[in-house]
């Protein structure tokens, strides 16, 4: 009986210890950085209805520029909203939607990608600035 003891007391104890020993580690849930978008912003691409424009209109002295919650809009194309407003983000960390409030005016809705492409981030934007049967998608690129 000794001898069973013996060997089942120092079983109990390794047991115990490998139980007690380990530390479940409590894995970080990563976080995605709030999207930085302050600073001006110019059009890279245009498509209208699917069609490509950006070789077929002058898009290069359009600027749109994000500053904390508001923006304003330099030589204005068709475009969500017409004049200077607030932006927000639907999410401002997994934004999907993102909203433009003109100064006095309603709040208009587009839906938004946050790609990188050629290693700078770019936003595209799609929507129809009044009548449905047309369909603008802009990707716009900050400028350095």
């Amino acid at each position: 009986m000794i001898k069973k003891l013996s060997i089942a007391v120092p079983g109990l104890l390794l047991v115990a210890f490998l139980l007690y020993s380990c530390e479940k580690e409590k894995a970080a849930i990563p976080t995605e950085p709030i999207k930085e978008i302050d600073g001006s912003w110019k059009i890279v691409g245009a498509q209208r209805n699917g069609t490509d424009m950006i070789n077929r209109f002058d898009f290069s002295k359009f600027r749109i520029t994000f500053s904390g919650n508001t923006y304003t809009i330099s030589n204005p194309v068709p475009f969500i909203q017409e004049g200077a407003g607030t932006w927000s983000f639907d999410d401002a960390s997994y934004p999907f939607k993102m909203n433009f409030q003109e100064n006095g005016g309603n709040t208009k809705s587009t839906e938004i990608q946050y790609p990188v492409k050629n290693g700078k981030r770019n936003i595209v934007i799609s929507f129809s600035p009044g009548c449905a049967a047309n369909t603008y998608q802009y990707t716009l690129e900050k400028e350095n």
